[in-house]
Order: structure tokens, then sequence, then C-alpha cells
């Protein structure tokens, strides 16, 4: 297993265990998860993907799907926890960084990604 780390700095000052952190992570919650397993694992009995990541950001929690271990994410699932007037929580990315479906709600992420024949082409 690859472990990648999005959020990279090479200035961190680590905090002694007594203090508080200043704004907590964004997660995914037991249903999203629910949801967002259960087409991974469909996915995979396919053969489409291989492997999968979770990223808790400050402002945001990413899943990404994996068609090999060793390659850059195919699709990410990406729910922002501030939201603007003009901002969805929940987002599909491509590989490619662009956003193929956005919704207030992982149902209907999770449906596009039921019902859409998704296939990478590498040019």
């Amino acid at each position: 297993m690859v472990i990648r780390y999005l959020n990279s700095q090479k200035n961190v000052s680590h905090q002694n265990s007594y203090s508080q952190p200043t704004s907590s992570p964004t997660f995914f919650n037991r249903n999203e998860l629910n949801q967002i397993l259960s087409i991974y694992g469909k996915k995979v009995s396919e053969g489409k993907w291989k492997d999968y990541a979770i990223d808790h950001l400050e402002h945001s929690a990413i899943f990404s799907f994996f068609r090999n271990t060793f390659e850059n994410a195919a699709l990410k699932i990406i729910k922002n926890k501030k939201m603007n007037k003009s901002k969805l929580k929940y987002h599909l990315v491509s590989a490619a960084g662009i956003v193929i479906k956005r919704s207030n709600e992982i149902e209907n992420i999770i449906k596009y990604l039921n019902s859409a024949n998704l296939e990478i082409i590498k040019k």
C-alpha cells in the first residue's frame, strides 16, 4: 500500500499533546462512507478500481479511487465543510481536476457513479 500526503509542509510545528487544535478536520459520516464504500466494492468486483484513499483536511474530506496503486487517483469525491451560496457540498472530480458532478446530496453523486459508464482514456 502506498501512502500519499496531500498537504505536505516543510516547516511543520509539532503541538504538545495538551494543546487543542485550532480547527477540526472534515470527515465523512458513517452514512456517507457506507454509500461510497458500497459503490467502491461494486467497481472493485468489476475490476475497474483497485485501491482507495481518504484524506481529512481542514475544510474538506476527499475519497480518492485508484485504478492502480501506483497511479494518480482516477476519481475523487470531495466533501466541502464551508459552503458559499454558489458552492455545493459534494464534488465528483476527475484525474485531470475537472468537476464532473456537483450536488448537495451524496446520493446524487453515487447515482451518477452507478449509472455512468466511466472509462479512463489515455492519450
